[in-house]
């Protein structure tokens, strides 16, 4: 347990003007200054430990008894619930990791105009702050910098950033704008996910490596711009695509447009590149055969769709949550049904999966509440948990089977072992059963045929003739037929 905590519970328990000369963090060792604790590096810098809990505005010197302050402790002004404003002096090179987190009413705050280095997750969970300028010499905004910063509607990024972490700027809900430079390179996973006041997307020419899902739940995004001169990247009528055109890689989720074709020579689907897109009720593949997971996860408006021939997998997730799909076309080509493809489309009434399907996956029709027929090749060899015939009310209650459910297929064990095990309705039967009769018959008329041959070669036995030199051969017994298993 920290320590801040052991120092609230006590400073609650003896009186309230305790609690509020309380510092957090304090470590045996810190000495205080005004509303601070520090200590002293082995080298003579001055490193700031903690704030006192009852700080509502604090100014960190430049200096403490002549010696530099130079560095931020990790998590030194986490928690301080009425710090409101904060300035950091142009002395401090270092901030740790999670310096500033969970300060909840913290409004202000002045960084250093250049520093070395700062830790993840510095402002995490601080949603009242408004603006940060990120100091120069920073090259990378670590991971979760400004995670659920909802207040956050101002940030100035410094020439030569390069990469921006994974979750910077997760559920930063207020943030509607935000200026890449010119030496920005990367984006990590989940980066601005959550901005939902986002409208707009500038690339710049050196942007050339994004993690995934990185403008997901951007609900007000509408338009991606990529320049020319990007190498890896450009943009069709504001739908971000790789730079051959080969890969689309997002569609703003935010543009009204009812329906969506995708373009000649485009033959992948990036993971989550359609996320939320609830204004699509109709999407023309054209010769897209190669779709990442999610491809069309939660697109409430979409009402029908055509998987072209050549596709042989439908990925994860793929149409999960699509609550409006009541009709899919399926190519012959398919091989597998990944995990949850279908999960929650409650209005889809009939799928004809095609010969050649070898596998669906776990829970791949699961919350499918209007599909009454599933009609399954005998090509399927796998069927993971959960996969069709039931639905839950919610995520905390027990799966119900769905009434009238049936599963239309010939003869095969795996869809027929299915069926048995989650007592569904189904036309087929295993081939097993076959196999049971087929055994029985001939082995019934291989023991018929046994005893007819025995009696047959009984009656053509022969006594054995003497051997030549008058020596008595011995008499030659016949085995007895070998007893069947």
């Amino acid at each position: 347990m920290k320590k801040k905590h052991l120092c609230f519970i006590f400073a609650s328990v003896l009186a309230v003007n305790a609690f509020s000369a309380m510092p957090v963090y304090a470590e045996e060792n810190d000495a205080l200054y005004e509303d601070l604790n520090y200590k002293t590096a082995e080298d003579g810098h001055i490193i700031i430990t903690n704030c006192l809990q009852s700080a509502k505005e604090c100014v960190i010197p430049e200096e403490i008894d002549g010696a530099p302050v130079t560095e931020i402790a990790d998590s030194a002004f986490s928690e301080c619930f009425l710090l409101e404003k904060l300035t950091v002096p142009d002395s401090v090179k270092v901030i740790g990791r999670q310096a500033f987190s969970a300060c909840s009413v913290l409004k202000t705050i002045k960084l250093p105009t250049e520093i070395d280095k700062m830790g993840a997750g510095v402002f995490d969970g601080c949603p009242k702050l408004e603006s940060v300028t990120i100091p120069k010499g920073i090259t990378e905004l670590p991971e979760a910098t400004f995670y659920e910063c909802t207040g956050l509607s101002s940030v100035v990024l410094p020439e030569g950033l390069e990469i921006i972490g994974s979750e910077s700027f997760y559920g930063c809900s207020s943030v509607s704008e935000i200026a890449f430079p010119e030496s920005l390179t990367s984006i990590g996973d989940y980066a601005f996910q959550g901005c939902s006041s986002l409208k707009t997307v500038n690339f710049t020419e050196n942007l050339v490596n994004l993690g995934g899902y990185i403008f997901q739940d951007c609900k007000s995004l509408t338009d991606i711009s990529v320049p020319d001169s990007n190498e890896m990247f450009m943009d069709k009528d504001g739908v971000l695509f790789t730079k051959d055109g080969c890969t689309l890689v997002r569609y703003p989720e935010a543009r009204e447009q009812d329906s969506f074709v995708i373009p000649e020579g485009c033959t992948q689907l990036a993971n989550g590149c359609f996320v939320d897109a609830v204004y699509l009720r109709n999407i023309d593949l054209n010769n897209a055969t190669v779709f990442g997971m999610d491809a069309f996860f939660r697109c409430t408006g979409l009402e029908s769709i055509a998987v072209p021939e050549g596709t042989t997998d439908i990925s994860a997730q793929m149409f999960a949550y699509c609550s409006s799909l009541k009709e899919v076309s399926l190519p012959s080509t398919l091989k597998t049904i990944g995990d949850y493809a279908f999960y929650t489309c409650a209005g889809l009434s009939e799928v004809t999966v095609p010969e050649g399907t070898e596998k669906l996956g776990a829970y791949s029709f699961f919350n499918c509440l209007e599909l009454k027929t599933l009609r399954l090749p005998d090509s399927v060899t796998e069927i993971g948990d959960g996969a069709m015939g039931y639905f839950a009310e919610s995520e905390d209650t027990e799966p119900k089977k769905i009434s009238g459910f049936t599963v239309e297929y010939g003869v095969n064990d795996t869809i027929y072992n299915f069926t048995e095990t989650y007592d569904l309705e189904g036309t087929g039967s295993g081939s097993s059963k076959l196999w049971i009769w087929l055994t029985v018959i001939g082995g019934g008329v291989l023991v018929i045929g046994g005893i007819v041959l025995i009696v047959i070669l009984r009656r053509k036995a022969a006594i054995p003739k003497p051997v030549p030199g008058g020596r008595t051969g011995s008499a030659t017994k016949r085995p007895e037929p070998k007893k069947k298993g």
